[in-house]
């Protein structure tokens, strides 16, 4: 079951503000873009109604295997960044996730910053080994309003 489209199977949108444990003396250090795509995943999973917490009560986890970051604007301390996390492919036992960073201008419009991608796969955490995607996610691929 390979599944990729230019429309996102799912996706979610979140908000926060650049604090002082992102930054460098510059700007914003790289770093902090990880740490972003962490919490949106999270986000992601929370919003398909599987939170993370769930999955590890389940025996399960997506560890990442792949991670990479493009960047093309920095961000500054207290500016506002729009987070749109996408689940655009699914395989048989992994996922991949797209992250697209924007600044929140004053006048609402977004100012691209950067764009990251992960891949993360379904694993059973008892023997570390990948397991097939669960049911709740394959239907993604089948429906993608689902």
């Amino acid at each position: 079951m390979e599944q990729s489209n230019h429309r996102p199977l799912a996706q979610a949108v979140q908000e926060f503000d650049v604090s002082l444990v992102d930054m460098d003396p510059f700007f914003i250090h790289y770093t902090a873009y990880t740490v972003w795509m962490d919490r949106g995943f999270l986000h992601l999973l929370k919003t398909l109604g599987h939170p993370l917490h769930t999955l590890f009560a389940e025996g399960f986890g997506f560890p990442v295997v792949h991670c990479q970051l493009d960047f093309w604007e920095p961000a500054a301390l207290d500016e506002r960044v729009r987070l749109t996390t996408a689940l655009v492919r699914l395989g048989r036992t992994s996922l991949t996730v797209r992250y697209d960073f924007a600044r929140v201008e004053a006048d609402g419009s977004l100012t691209p910053l950067a764009r990251g991608e992960s891949v993360h796969v379904y694993t059973q955490r008892a023997t570390r080994q990948a397991h097939e995607l669960p049911a709740w996610l394959r239907a993604l691929a089948e429906d993608p309003t689902a």
